[in-house]
């Protein structure tokens, strides 16, 4: 039996665990607190997580915190299609970037909906992937001017991180797998 999707995004605010939060240990307790939420309302369309009254951050707190969590989010041990971060501050926006750039990761910023870390590449990719909406490889390939190889790598990626929803389509009559993405 298949679990229904749960359609209202799931909100988990951060600032319970403080206004200027530190130490691994502080983060390893936020991350479990995240995960179990997560797993408790599993499947999740849209997941956001809520900075808003959180003055600044600790790099060791946001590696244990939102690193790792991105690490499990990219191996497909949590059940959300999407993840936003909300109410980022230029200081704990700085945080996060730092954590993600270290390891070679990126998270939606849903407030300014642009790509925050290692997304160089990717952000032109994310940009273009918003204005089509609804869309097949081969369209975001030729609005990027890219092989569609290479758009499948991006593509990859953004679904990895939660930036993008997969949803796959029926089989073509040449065979193979096709799909079809969008925002979550």
């Amino acid at each position: 039996m298949n679990p229904t999707k749960r359609e209202a995004p799931l909100t988990f605010t951060v600032c319970k665990y403080g206004s200027f939060l530190f130490t691994r240990a502080v983060g390893i307790s936020a991350r479990s607190a995240l995960q179990e939420q997560v797993e408790a309302a599993a499947p999740v369309a849209m997941l956001i997580i809520d900075f808003a009254g959180t003055d600044a951050m600790t790099n060791s707190f946001t590696d244990e915190f939102l690193g790792k969590f991105y690490v499990s989010l990219a191996a497909g041990d949590v059940n959300a299609d999407g993840v936003q971060l909300v109410g980022l501050n230029e200081e704990t926006r700085d945080a996060v970037a730092v954590c993600l750039e270290r390891r070679k990761q990126f998270a939606v910023d849903g407030d300014a909906h642009i790509l925050i870390g290692d997304a160089e590449v990717l952000a032109e990719t994310y940009e273009r992937a918003r204005s089509l909406g609804t869309f097949r490889t081969a369209a975001l390939a030729d609005a990027l001017q890219v092989s569609l190889p290479n758009a499948n790598n991006r593509l990859k990626r953004l679904v990895e991180a939660g930036a993008l929803r997969r949803e796959r389509t029926a089989v073509p009559e040449r065979g193979g797998k096709e799909f079809t993405y969008s925002l979550p």
